[in-house]
């Protein structure tokens, strides 16, 4: 059998999360920027905590 090349499994950032990053960070496709994506998705008061 001959193996195929990786098969995209869709995007695991929901569309809120990637939302949120564009306007958050000056480039979205970065690394950083998926980072907190992902974080915003799992929490979405990550972006609503006080900065003291």
């Amino acid at each position: 059998m001959a193996k195929s090349g990786r098969v995209k499994k869709g995007n695991k950032i929901c569309p809120a999360g990637i939302a949120w990053a564009k306007r958050t960070f000056d480039t979205y496709p970065s690394a950083y920027a998926n980072m907190a994506a992902s974080k915003y998705c799992k929490d979405p008061n990550y972006a609503k905590k006080s900065k003291k």
